[in-house]
């Protein structure tokens, strides 16, 4: 959940982001290698568009055991997504195989896409103790509300205020201490 949260507090901006797909020639297997070479090819990128674009990266192993990159990029030139397939720029930065690059539409389901590839990412025993994900550091955090209970109760019930603080009293048994009572 938090992941895909990650996800969809990048998808405020008006340009939709471009989803690329790094595999491998090869039959590279070694996750450690894969990552390397994906940190690569990230400066290879930044290199050649600068530092601005941000990204989010799933790692999945395809049926035949290889690694390939699913990514999320934002901030990327406009030339990349359009002209990624006929120029190949974004493959000859990968280098180590094939690059599918697709401009989606910026919707919510894109986020569950990549949750997905998360998620497999978690019961697949090649990643255990490994990093399902990486993003960059310029990725968009989500921001999380704290107090949203003591808001609510004092918003719609009128609870919690100075004149009306929220009362509730409870008594339990405890192991060491006997009853306790909480107010």
């Amino acid at each position: 959940m938090a992941f895909r949260r990650l996800v969809l507090a990048n998808m405020v901006e008006s340009v939709p982001p471009l989803l690329v797909t790094c595999t491998y020639a090869e039959n590279q297997t070694d996750i450690r290698v894969g990552y390397k070479d994906y940190g690569s090819f990230i400066g290879n990128l930044r290199y050649k568009e600068g530092s601005q674009f941000r990204y989010i990266c799933v790692p999945e192993y395809q049926r035949r055991g290889a690694i390939h990159f699913h990514t999320l990029f934002w901030g990327l030139s406009e030339n990349i997504g359009k002209e990624g397939r006929r120029t190949r720029l974004v493959a000859k930065l990968w280098g180590m195989g094939f690059v599918d690059v697709y401009q989606t539409d910026g919707s919510p389901e894109i986020a569950t896409y990549l949750s997905k590839y998360m998620s497999k990412g978690y019961s697949d025993p090649r990643l255990f103790g490994k990093k399902v994900y990486r993003c960059s550091r310029n990725v968009l955090r989500p921001l999380e509300e704290k107090n949203v209970g003591m808001f609510f109760l004092s918003e719609v019930y009128g609870i919690g205020g100075v004149d009306n603080p929220p009362c509730f009293e409870k008594e339990f048994q405890t192991q060491w201490l006997g009853i306790v009572t909480g107010k």
